[in-house]
């Protein structure tokens, strides 16, 4: 079997990459390491190998280059596709917390031998970009506006010298405390809610910004999208939700609610930012919905 990686090249566990898991790997298949040098590059890589008939691509970072590597399979276009699977190398590494995959070498290959890798949902958002025009993407943990991509763009201004980790945190307390709740209309066929909005989230995966259990009951394989909405909730009130939620509990609230469907349209009255992966994809309005079985995953 032969494997390409598609390397966060920017990580900070790039490192024991090259210790641990690189040498692991390499004594029982054959392995070709390639790493990012820019921002968007993983998609451009992963589209390249898909056309060439890569049978294996495995991303090595968090979720954003597992975003990328998902991106660049699917609009490469092919009918082709390969085996797609994920060496956990971020800071939050939410969808590999789905999956319960782990960075062990022992693991990573233990999964490789079972050679059953598993059909997984993917998610597609139909959007527009800044400059107003039709953009797609494709997503296979989570996507979301209010609290999401204010994180995203908080984390971009920052120099990052506090470290990936710390960085993130601060731009979450930043976001949690300076973000007003924008006006947002949330449909689907089975419910129609518009309000102001602190996050809605929109998932196939659990969690998303490093364990927040948004949909902890969620099923990556069976054709549905899970919903998250969280309208005005007093800040303080929130905040103490919000560690029942990383505890992995719904929230009864008369504000926030719970659903699963296999499509949603997402709209605002305001220029509102949308979010998948710790990705900026665009802006509303955007149509979302479930890709069932749309790839085969290492899992």
């Amino acid at each position: 079997m032969k494997i390409l990686i598609i390397l966060n090249g920017i990580s900070g566990k790039k490192k024991r990459f090259y210790q641990k898991i690189y040498p692991a790997l390499e004594k029982i298949y054959s392995v070709e390491v390639l790493e990012t040098q820019y921002s968007g590059h993983a998609e451009e890589i992963a589209s390249k190998a898909t056309l060439e008939k890569a049978s294996v691509i495995l991303a090595a970072g968090g979720d954003g280059t597992l975003h990328q590597v998902i991106n660049g399979v699917l609009k490469s276009n092919s009918t082709d596709l390969p085996l797609v699977g994920l060496i956990p190398l971020g800071s939050a590494n939410d969808f590999a917390r789905t999956c319960s995959l782990t960075s062990d070498p022992k693991k990573i290959i233990a999964l490789l031998k079972s050679n059953q890798p598993k059909l997984t949902d993917i998610g597609k958002i139909e959007c527009l970009d800044p400059s107003g025009k039709s953009t797609l993407r494709y997503f296979i943990n989570a996507c979301s506006v209010g609290m999401g991509p204010a994180v995203v763009m908080k984390l971009q201004k920052s120099n990052k010298s506090l470290g990936p980790k710390l960085s993130y945190l601060v731009s979450i307390i930043s976001v949690f405390f300076s973000l007003r709740p924008q006006e947002v209309e949330y449909k689907t066929s089975e419910r129609s809610w518009k309000g102001k909005a602190r996050v809605i989230a929109i998932a196939n995966g659990r969690t998303f910004g490093d364990a927040i259990y948004i949909a902890p009951e969620a099923i990556q394989d069976d054709g549905l999208l899970n919903s998250f909405v969280v309208g005005e909730v007093p800040l303080l009130k929130f905040l103490m939700y919000l560690q029942a939620i990383k505890g992995k509990k719904k929230i009864i609230h008369p504000n926030i609610f719970y659903q699963t469907t296999s499509e949603a349209f997402l709209s605002s009255p305001d220029t509102c930012a949308l979010e998948a992966e710790g990705e900026l994809v665009g802006q509303l309005p955007a149509k979302i919905t479930i890709l069932p079985s749309a790839i085969r995953f290492v899992r």
